[in-house]
């Protein structure tokens, strides 16, 4: 049965333990070792378990766990003169020891050099930082592990090919999976072979039975608490970043521009390349436009709730349970971590705490919701809400724990509810886009949002206003725009001026040195409303002014009025396109030859770049500058006589 490991709290409203107990009520009774007769409560159990559910595969402790033993699978024998030492790949000492507290248990600082930890009927680790060709080793002498010698701290780039794949990991930050048991598990840290990590890591909001311990003791309430979590601190800091970058991804996007997202164990350890920013947040839009909030919050928590969730990442603290409760005469501690905000997340600034309460007064029960008590014993310690979360890994996940990941296969025995990689493409064709988000290429709709293609338009119900062709800032002098987009229609045919030889005007002669300043040229809207307005018939000005797409009002969503173009945009455009600009007797600019095919290939159908279009820039008294963008590759821009019929093309800026 799935239970529900939802908000935390305490009931208050029992009968107390009996006044007559006496001192040896603080021994556990037979009834009580009875209930737990492989003292999996004990220092030296609970040793084991924080050994062997990172070394090996294990997700609970069998009955014989004293006398059983646990092949390693961490990390990789690298010499096989000597199949009892394992390599890791670790980013620096820090992470080492990291690493060494969560075997361990400690709470040891980075700058640590050595350390011995020993706990009886299990074994010894002993950690040394430094030394010849590693960044630190464990000596390890477990009695339950006789395959596992030492473990090898190392840099990723002294492993060599080491890694299962080599490319896209096989799983993303993010995705999500059901298993067998109808439980979410959320992926807080992927393979990814370039830094040395062989192995997915996994976290659930989800409880099964086997993960509930049900105490009682002699006059005391009936206490259901968290066992066998598999959770440590590292992890835990896995699960808090993704959570906050899920929630918050623009905030997470401002952290990162700071450097302030890389922590100890930062993105689990591994390169940006494993996951880049961007990506990252494209994935947490994903997260909601899938609606993943609502699949993986345990059941009964509503779809508000699961707004608050979020909102804790951003205004509020959030509670994460993440080690099994344990007892201790007539008391039950749960410890937890606590995030303030979303500064704490990204920054790897927890604060580690623990609720102790008296058995003999109150009862605890992790599968009910609680949404105003807290787990209480001083008023110093309260938990109002907080989730219950545990950890596999991939290989804990797998349906027979033999598998080889690589960058196509699924973990056996799951199914893949959300898979960033398996369906980006598909999806991101289908999203819409900020302006924050634009890229060249891309389609402004009518909807005032960009899309990656014409079908995306359609499917969400919206059609192509105009192509996106240059972002890169500084695009139109007469506003705060720093980016152009070319309108998907032209109209064909019309002259720039009727009356050339008529009127005054200012225009930059095509002179050697002159057109060199078409480059930096960018007041169109300026341009264009002079010469709408000077009274004159200048129909390609009237053309682009007048111009209008039924249903879309620029203004509305921030953008400009529309425009002709200065030869300086007109530049902008095929360089945002992908091109590079020369001058010789006029500006040629060479574009990739099968720019209208990439446009085509990428579902941009309607769109032909090939036209030869006025610009608001003049040449001379009788003559303009047009752009002529041709399907061979190579873009004229150069003067062209007024009186001529050529196509305007109206630009918008935003």
């Amino acid at each position: 049965m799935l239970m529900a490991a939802l908000v935390v709290g305490l009931g208050m409203n029992v009968t107390s333990c009996k006044d007559d107990d006496d001192e040896n009520n603080n021994e556990r009774t037979p009834e009580e070792i009875a209930q737990d007769p492989y003292e999996k409560e004990s220092e030296a159990a609970d040793a084991l378990y924080r050994l062997v559910s990172q070394l090996s595969v294990c997700d609970s402790l069998p009955n014989n766990w004293k006398t059983a033993t646990f092949e390693p699978k961490a990390g990789k024998v690298l010499d096989q003169s000597q199949p009892r030492v394992r390599t890791i790949a670790v980013n620096n000492a820090a992470e080492a020891v990291a690493r060494y507290n969560s075997l361990t248990g400690k709470d040891l600082p980075a700058t640590t050099t050595s350390d011995t930890y020993t706990v009886k009927d299990v074994g010894t680790l002993q950690l040394n930082v430094g030394g010849a060709g590693t960044i630190a080793t464990i000596d390890v002498d477990v009695k339950q592990m006789p395959q596992l010698a030492q473990l090898r701290l190392v840099s990723a780039a002294d492993m060599g090919e080491n890694g299962h794949f080599s490319g896209e990991p096989y799983y993303s930050f993010g995705d999500v999976v059901r298993d067998n048991d109808g439980c979410y598990w959320i992926c807080v840290r992927p393979a990814y072979s370039p830094n040395g990590k062989e192995d997915t890591h996994w976290m659930s909001f989800h409880l099964i039975d086997k993960n509930i311990k049900t105490y009682t003791r002699k006059g005391c309430q009936e206490q259901k608490y968290p066992v066998d979590l598999g959770v440590n601190k590292e992890k835990m800091q896995y699960l808090a970043e993704l959570m906050a970058i899920m929630a918050n991804p623009m905030g997470y996007k401002d952290a990162a521009k700071q450097g302030n997202y890389f922590g100890i164990t930062g993105l689990g350890g591994l390169q940006e390349a494993a996951m880049p920013v961007d990506s990252l947040v494209k994935q947490a839009k994903l997260w909601n436009e899938n609606k993943i909030w609502e699949k993986i919050m345990p059941v009964g928590y509503s779809k508000d709730k699961a707004s608050s969730f979020r909102q804790f990442f951003k205004t509020d603290y959030v509670n994460f349970i993440y080690e099994k409760g344990s007892t201790s005469g007539t008391n039950l501690t749960i410890k937890y971590a606590q995030y303030k905000d979303a500064s704490h997340f990204y920054k790897n600034e927890p604060e580690y705490k623990k609720a102790i309460f008296d058995m003999k007064d109150n009862a605890f029960d992790i599968t009910q919701s609680y949404t105003t008590l807290g787990l209480s014993k001083n008023v110093n310690d309260l938990l109002s809400e907080g989730f219950v979360v545990r950890y596999k890994s991939g290989y804990q996940l797998s349906s027979n724990w033999v598998f080889s990941p690589s960058a196509t296969d699924s973990i056996p025995g799951v199914t893949t509810v959300h898979r960033f990689n398996a369906c980006k493409d598909i999806i991101f064709d289908n999203m819409s886009y900020t302006k924050a988000e634009v890229r060249p290429r891309m389609i402004m709709a009518k909807d005032g949002k960009f899309y990656k293609s014409e079908a995306a338009c359609t499917a969400n119900h919206t059609a192509p206003v105009a192509l996106v062709v240059y972002i890169s800032g500084n695009a139109e002098a007469s506003g705060n725009y720093g980016a152009l987009a070319m309108s998907f229609a032209k109209v064909s045919g019309v002259l720039w001026d009727d009356v050339p030889n008529e009127r005054d005007t200012v225009c930059i002669e095509s002179t050697s040195e002159n057109r060199k300043v078409w480059e930096t040229q960018n007041n169109g809207i300026s341009r264009t409303e002079k010469l709408y307005r000077d009274g004159h018939n200048h129909q390609a000005a009237e053309i682009a002014w007048e111009y209008n797409v039924e249903g879309f009002d620029p203004a509305a969503y921030g953008y400009s009025h529309w425009f002709l173009p200065t030869a300086g945009q007109a530049i902008m455009a095929v360089k945002g396109l992908g091109g590079q600009a020369g001058y010789n007797n006029f500006w040629t600019v060479s574009l990739s030859s099968n720019l209208n095919n990439e446009l085509k290939a990428a579902g941009i159908n309607t769109f032909d770049i090939e036209c030869n279009c006025w610009t608001s820039t003049e040449d001379d008294m009788e003559k303009a500058v047009h752009f002529n963008p041709l399907k061979t590759g190579i873009v004229y821009i150069t003067s062209y006589d007024k009186t001529e019929t050529i196509d305007v093309r109206p630009f918008i800026a935003f």
